[in-house]
């Protein structure tokens, strides 16, 4: 699960050893691998206008991340090649 979040994540230096928030900045909260593969097929859904089947994105979601991130990098490549 991936959480959206508004919060301190800059500090900035107060005094010799004290730190003060410097402001708020977006930042997720990631509590499995699953659902960053899962956000990154959405991603990819959503930018290349195709919807993929459950049993695909099922087994894109076995896969490790760097491979995952190539696979789908490869199909986007082909997609653009088809519609040429």
């Amino acid at each position: 699960m991936i959480e959206h979040h508004q919060g301190y994540t800059a500090i900035k230096r107060h005094g010799r050893n004290s730190f003060r928030p410097a402001g708020k900045h977006p930042f997720k909260i990631i509590h499995n691998a699953r659902a960053v593969k899962y956000d990154l097929i959405q991603q990819f859904e959503a930018s290349t206008g195709i919807i993929l089947p459950s049993e695909v994105k099922s087994t894109l979601c076995t896969q490790s991340v760097p491979f995952l991130g190539r696979q789908l990098a490869a199909m986007k490549l082909q997609i653009k090649e088809n519609k040429k």
